[in-house]
């Protein structure tokens, strides 16, 4: 038994078959994205590290039944009768992998239903009812033929994946796709026997998850995924999902909860945001539990394993389900079974993998994806990944914040003496300001995991000692590392020196008034405005542009604008031309003036490279390989910053 997770690790009868433990790498990607050239690099790598794992189930992500009606987006059609073909070799490629470390592999078998995108040339979306979408396109309503060459089409497919070697599937009834949409009133609007009381919209639903068992058996696992709730007025709520749960249970050998819908994805919470709570889901997952006496799967916002643990010792699920944290520590089963959870890198949900439902980004999907916390997510560059040093180099980093440290980690992992200097008295740069924001927390905690990995590490670190032009010699290293970081951009704005800097509240919070107006729109100040607002302050962003948060992650802005809109006030358009202590003059594009009354104003307008302390390095620095990383390159995300901290790292042979 594990002591510190002793329900984590613990065993489980599915089906015929007993897990290992109780964490499930959840569906992610298409099944599609096998035989995509410009995908298959992204698939292959996210399946290949989940298998090592250790995890219980490793599950593909959605994947068509047919393409004819059932795929979303114009993505490369699979033929479920060829055995030989190469969708069928590149599945199998994976589930072999996956199934010789000791895990379950499953597949996710959809059908979007209404929701499939238009594509000239190809069929109509079906549905439960007619109609014309907002769009202009007509939905056929089905009819019991196309209800039963759907049914065909799922029993078809799994047969296909059995073949492939999987053990079993999951079959897609959540997030508002086809099945989904029978089961709810809000979308079935049917007036014969599949339409009006549950029993009769859950009937067609059945129907194909019972096609499936009677076609595939026993000893085939059956996994059905369903939104607890739509998340939606006039949507399905928990009450109804887990009555239907109960119907299929003879059927199924797991019920796996998520929730919200694909259409909807960040306010319904269907890819939970930094603002939704950890484990959101767990609440309705309890709730289907108690109705059902097969296991139950939750996931959504699980990003380490003491929630984890947490939640199957309260008896809310039998299993985890992690999608975005093994993105970003695809080790987290290992780490925690052998007592190093404190070195997972928890996901922190900023969206920096996911860009949005993919038929909105077809056009760039392979520049997309990265992740914040692990640089080497969607890292594709072999030369250097494949790269060793040739011998053991002396690395000076100088500057602490994260790209330091993280140069500093992938350094001294590959055999390097690294020595990191710090001119402050801590290590973790700009994001030092995470400790104390509300909605930061994940971000600190990250920060916190690089400090405690670089003093895990024989890294010699020097704390309130600035390298300089002078003195760089006297650390005599073979490599230096520059990562001296960035400051605020100061605007040459009338009686500037009126207002705070953005990132100088966070320690200084007894100074702000009741009354607050921010001056720049960009992620910090609206991040710092929510921080704000939830301490009591009344907040007020003003942006000259047309927009706030531009510089956020398309899904974080959609999370961060809606929070905005319930707890402060943002005007756009507005160009700040003098700061006074009581407050800001603003001009609008038409010219009209206005003066805004504040009791604190605070700019965040910018950061600014610090490139005059890196030319006046590099001016003493001779014959020796120097790399530039992180903001004091150009000031951007901490996704960049660790990014070019391994790469710099990676590159020094």
């Amino acid at each position: 038994m594990n002591k510190k997770f002793p329900n984590l690790f613990s065993p489980m009868k599915v089906g015929k078959y007993v897990y290992r433990n109780r964490i499930v790498a959840a569906p992610i990607y298409c099944g599609t994205f096998s035989i995509m050239e410009s995908l298959a690099p992204v698939f292959f790598q996210a399946f290949e590290e989940r298998a090592r794992g250790g995890y219980a189930q490793v599950t593909i992500g959605e994947t068509p039944v047919d393409f004819e009606y059932a795929n979303r987006e114009p993505f490369p059609p699979i033929d479920y009768t060829d055995m030989n073909g190469p969708a069928f070799k590149a599945l199998k490629k994976v589930v072999d992998s996956i199934k010789e470390n000791g895990a379950k592999a499953l597949i996710e078998l959809s059908h979007c239903g209404e929701s499939k995108l238009f594509i000239p040339g190809l069929k109509n979306p079906i549905g439960p009812v007619g109609y014309i979408r907002e769009d202009g396109v007509e939905v056929y309503e089905m009819d019991e033929d196309m209800m039963q060459s759907v049914c065909d089409s799922f029993v078809t497919c799994a047969k296909f994946m059995k073949e492939v070697g999987f053990d079993g599937v999951l079959i897609h009834a959540g997030h508002g796709w086809l099945l989904h949409q029978f089961l709810s009133a809000r979308t079935n609007k049917r007036k014969d026997e599949y339409g009006g009381s549950l029993e009769n919209r859950a009937k067609f639903p059945i129907k194909v998850i019972k096609s499936v068992r009677e076609a595939l058996g026993e000893d085939f696992i059956i996994e059905v995924r369903v939104s607890g709730s739509e998340c939606e007025e006039n949507g399905m709520k928990i009450d109804e999902t887990a009555e239907f749960c109960k119907m299929i249970e003879d059927y199924v050998d797991i019920i796996h909860v998520s929730v919200g819908l694909y259409r909807n994805p960040i306010l319904s919470g269907q890819f939970s945001s930094s603002f939704h709570p950890h484990g959101l889901n767990a609440d309705m997952s309890a709730k289907i539990k108690e109705v059902v006496s097969i296991p139950v799967t939750v996931v959504g916002g699980i990003t380490s394993p003491e929630l984890a643990e947490k939640l199957i010792a309260e008896g809310k699920c039998d299993f985890v389900a992690l999608a975005r944290p093994l993105t970003a520590d695809p080790q987290f089963g290992n780490k925690a079974k052998r007592g190093d959870e404190d070195d997972i890198a928890q996901c922190i949900r900023c969206f920096k993998c996911f860009p949005g439902p993919l038929e909105e980004n077809i056009d760039d999907l392979g520049s997309l994806f990265g992740c914040t916390v692990n640089p080497r997510a969607f890292f594709f560059d072999e030369k250097v990944l494949n790269s060793k040093p040739k011998q053991s180099r002396n690395v000076l980093v100088i500057g602490g914040g994260i790209a330091g440290m993280e140069a500093a980690i992938e350094a001294a992992d590959r055999g390097h003496k690294v020595t990191l200097v710090e001119k402050s008295n801590t290590l973790g740069g700009i994001l030092k300001f995470a400790d104390v924001d509300y909605y930061k927390k994940d971000l600190g905690k990250f920060k916190d995991l690089l400090i405690r990995r670089v003093y895990k590490r024989n890294i010699k670190v020097i704390l309130g000692e600035e390298v300089t032009p002078d003195n760089i010699n006297s650390y005599n290293p073979d490599v230096v590392i520059i990562a001296v970081g960035s400051s605020p951009l100061v605007p040459p704005i009338d009686g500037i020196e009126n207002a705070m800097k953005a990132l100088e509240v966070y320690n200084n919070m007894d100074k702000v008034g009741d009354n607050v107006i921010i001056v720049g729109g960009g992620l910090v100040g609206c991040e710092l405005g929510l921080h704000l607002s939830r301490d009591g302050k009344n907040v007020t962003v003003v942006e000259m542009m047309d927009q706030v948060a531009p510089d956020a992650y398309p899904m974080h802005r959609v999370a961060l604008l809606n929070e905005m809109d319930k707890m402060l006030t943002y005007r756009t358009g507005l160009r700040c031309t003098a700061i006074r202590p009581d407050g800001i003059q603003v001009v609008d594009k038409e010219g009209n003036k206005e003066f805004m009354p504040a009791d604190t104003v605070i700019y965040a307008l910018g950061m600014k490279a610090n490139r005059e302390e890196v030319e006046k390095l590099r001016s003493e620095i001779k014959n020796i390989p120097v790399f530039e990383i992180g903001d004091c390159v150009q000031a951007r995300k901490v996704y960049d910053a660790m990014r070019e901290g391994f790469v710099a790292a990676m590159s020094i042979l």
